[in-house]
């Protein structure tokens, strides 16, 4: 059903999370990005201001968010890995209005890289659930976590209840956090640490921290599904118990490649899919034993990395294999690694498209001669 008034129906992603995070108790900080609705917000010169100005909440013991839209990500990237340096758990929500041709999600790759966690989700509904998830997740680990949405407006179950279950999903208030200082004399401009450089004891208390993060965020999601009774998880799996052939697909892939799987099912033909939402922390281990038994895979992701060999998930789920196949610790032995081939778009016109995802199936019938990594909205 549509959200409450204010939101339109169906409810725009960025209201939908708005409303999730004021329900929650955050304050809600942005620079540009449109937030639909009469909800408080307070707007910051920058979107990396923004995110201090978050950070500086959360020092005072208030949950805080912000949202920012697609173009600004990359030059707020800094301020993100200064509030994971000292253990502030602000949630980044990221939108990706659909829309015409535009470049690919060229602001995913780099944020896998500044000690955020990152989540995607791929309708408006899960763009809730996971809100609360990211929060839940970010409090327990004392991490930061950044929610790419790469929905068009959908509609959301009980949007209405949003406070009942944030009271009962997050607790009224949160635990105060541990914050790391840094050298001594360093401020961040609001009377808080700011990190100028890697010393030995932040970067031992960094990695004990980050070990939190895996347990928080499946915890919390699992927690939130039993409260809900909708499914959620790292990954998504559909049809993949006897499939031969599947797809590894990431944001607004996932409704076009579940159409394609639903369709080539009903010819005979053997294909799964798994929609991945956690890309840091990545779950490999959950991936080698979703995939062990395909003869073929395909990652698409919608974003292009210049000179990189394959796209980021593409590259994660080829070192879960390895590390499969070498008998890592945690890992399903496998005997083989299939064909994993990558499908990057350097540029979508406005949403990733069933032919799409039946062109890069296409691509695996050749067998040894496929090409591993193929790149849609170029000139190549």
């Amino acid at each position: 059903m549509a959200g409450p008034d204010g939101l339109g129906s169906p409810p725009d992603p960025a209201a939908v999370i708005a409303h999730v995070e004021v329900a929650a108790g955050s304050a809600l900080f942005a620079a540009h990005a449109a937030v639909p609705g009469n909800l408080p917000i307070e707007r910051a010169a920058s979107a990396s201001e923004a995110i201090r100005g978050a950070a500086a909440r959360t020092r005072g013991g208030q949950r805080a968010s912000v949202v920012l839209g697609a173009h600004e990500l990359v030059g707020a990237l800094a301020a993100l890995g200064e509030a994971a340096a000292v253990r502030t758990p602000v949630t980044v929500h990221v939108i990706e209005r659909r829309g015409g041709l535009a470049v690919g999600r060229d602001e995913l790759a780099p944020a896998l890289d500044v000690g955020a966690g990152v989540l995607v989700t791929w309708s408006s509904q899960e763009a809730a659930d996971m809100t609360l998830v990211a929060r839940r997740a970010a409090e327990d680990s004392e991490t930061p976590f950044l929610h790419l949405v790469d929905a068009l407006p959908s509609d959301v179950s009980a949007l209405g209840g949003a406070c009942e279950l944030a009271a009962r999903f997050l607790g009224s208030e949160r635990s105060a956090p541990t914050f790391i200082d840094a050298a001594p004399g360093e401020s961040d401009g609001d009377g808080g640490p700011r990190p100028q450089g890697r010393g030995v004891v932040r970067k031992r208390a960094e990695r004990g921290f980050c070990a939190r993060v895996p347990f928080a965020l499946a915890s919390a999601m699992r927690e939130l599904c039993e409260l809900t009774g909708r499914p959620l998880g790292a990954i998504e799996r559909v049809e993949t118990a006897d499939a031969e052939e599947i797809l590894v697909v990431v944001g607004c892939a996932f409704p076009a490649a579940r159409e394609v799987v639903r369709s080539l099912r009903a010819q005979g033909r053997r294909v799964g899919l798994v929609g991945v939402r956690a890309l840091r922390p990545f779950f490999g281990a959950d991936v080698v034993k979703t995939l062990g038994r395909a003869k073929a895979v395909v990652v698409l992701e919608p974003l292009d990395v210049p000179l990189a060999p394959y796209g980021p998930v593409a590259a994660g789920v080829k070192a879960a294999f390895a590390d499969a196949i070498t008998w890592a610790p945690g890992f399903p032995g496998v005997g083989r690694i299939p064909p994993i081939l990558s499908a990057t778009f350097a540029t979508i016109d406005g949403t990733i498209t069933e032919r799409d995802v039946r062109l890069s199936l296409a691509e695996i019938a050749s067998g040894e001669r496929a090409r591993r990594h193929i790149v849609f909205g170029s000139d190549g």
